[in-house]
């Protein structure tokens, strides 16, 4: 009976350990939120006991205009760079823009993606899937929702898509 009750407390033990280690594993990559955002796309890389982290960081804009004010001057347009989520010139109204994203792990490994929007651009930022395990390539969708709220003009930020590798196994 002693040594099942000293087992059990061993195996208690050793339990509340490992879960100890993961948060300070998952504290010590923690992501911090940007205070400045990038102007070009950027990657940066973080490492804890367990997991390795990639992060991608692209920067996000887009001018909304509201197309009821009579200006024939307010041109729609959409960028085709991929160094940048570039919404382009989007109408106030219930309008969503589409830009794609393909994300790709190495043959053979998996990887946990995460996907964050900052600045004031966030508001208005949705992902068409996020926090998902990706094995391979897929593709990946940001919309841009612009509703009867949003105020006119110049939107900035980033869009971070951190990428989680396990170390072990």
């Amino acid at each position: 009976m002693r040594t099942l009750k000293l087992f059990s407390l061993i195996i208690f033990a050793l339990i509340l350990f490992a879960g100890t280690i993961f948060c300070l594993d998952i504290l010590n990559t923690s992501i911090d939120r940007p205070e400045d955002f990038v102007d070009n796309v950027t990657y940066d890389h973080k490492s804890g006991i367990f997991h390795d982290y990639s992060i991608i960081r692209y920067p996000a804009r887009a001018s909304i205009v509201d197309l009821r004010t009579g200006d024939n001057r307010n041109l729609i347009g959409i960028s085709t760079e991929s160094w940048v989520l570039d919404f382009g010139i989007a109408p106030i109204g219930n309008n969503t823009v589409k830009k794609k994203m393909t994300l790709s792990t190495k043959e053979g490994e998996g990887a946990n993606i995460k996907l964050e929007a900052f600045g004031n651009i966030s508001e208005m930022v949705n992902f068409g899937r996020n926090n998902f395990h990706l094995e391979g390539k897929d593709t990946i969708f940001v919309f841009l929702n612009v509703t009867e709220n949003i105020e006119v003009g110049n939107y900035t930020g980033e869009v971070d898509v951190i990428i989680r590798h396990k170390k072990i196994g």
